[in-house]
């Protein structure tokens, strides 16, 4: 499972965030074409704003911090045995970083402007984001954090399907403690263990005064004549 888990739980954070207003939400695999499918959502008609767009590009950053966030790639997590196969699986993680930037649309400054603080103030005071790692039955709790501390006044872009004013103010923001993850079914190796617990009770004939003697094993001393040599009679 690769980065887009954090997008599809930065998006539904935001929209919980947004859920009480008109405001729109757009995640990453949208905005790259943002304008295009809004104008397709709205048959063409005018774009309605105010709208709010999460983008990074499909890049992130590795951590290797020895010991406190090191990659979890052969000794990863025990979740589940499945006495029916002998196998359980293996949570795997590699640590990363993720870069967002935001982008609130709106007509007017000031509503930007509010729309703009409203989310600088839920990032700082709830950043808490749970994301789900499929096929692993858990749940991992990333933190959202400002990845600036400048807000950008953006609104001298233009775009072609938005007509009139336009103000645009972007932010960027960062998730220090995603992982990558890698989840496998491993099967436990068996070992097989018999134990002969039956024993035979065998005849040996002593070869020098013809005393049978029974016993699990070749007897060693005759307890008749002394004699050292056996024979095993067939049974």
């Amino acid at each position: 499972m690769s980065s887009y888990l954090y997008d599809k739980a930065l998006v539904e954070k935001f929209k919980k965030w947004t859920s009480s207003s008109k405001t729109q939400v757009y995640g990453p695999s949208e905005t790259r074409r943002l304008f295009e499918l809004i104008a397709d959502e709205n048959a063409d008609s005018k774009i309605k704003l105010p709208l709010i767009s999460i983008s990074r590009d499909m890049g992130y950053e590795i951590i290797n911090e020895g010991r406190t966030r090191r990659p979890l790639s052969y000794d990863g997590i025990d979740r589940s045995y499945d006495e029916e196969t002998n196998s359980m699986k293996i949570v795997n993680a590699i640590p990363i970083s993720l870069t967002y930037q935001i982008d609130v649309y709106a007509r007017r400054a000031e509503e930007a402007d509010i729309l703009m603080r409203n989310l600088i103030f839920n990032i700082v005071n709830y950043p808490a984001m749970t994301v789900s790692v499929p096929d692993a039955d858990m749940k991992h709790t990333a933190r959202i954090s400002l990845g600036s501390n400048t807000i950008n006044d953006n609104s001298n872009m233009s775009e072609r399907f938005i007509e009139g004013n336009l103000t645009v103010m972007s932010v960027i923001i960062s998730i220090d403690d995603a992982y990558l993850w890698d989840v496998r079914q491993h099967r436990n190796a068996e070992i097989e263990i018999r134990i002969d617990d039956t024993y035979e009770v065998r005849n040996f004939v002593c070869l020098d005064c013809g005393y049978v003697y029974q016993s699990f094993e070749t007897p060693t001393v005759c307890p008749i004549c002394g004699g050292t040599s056996w024979k095993q009679q067939n049974s």
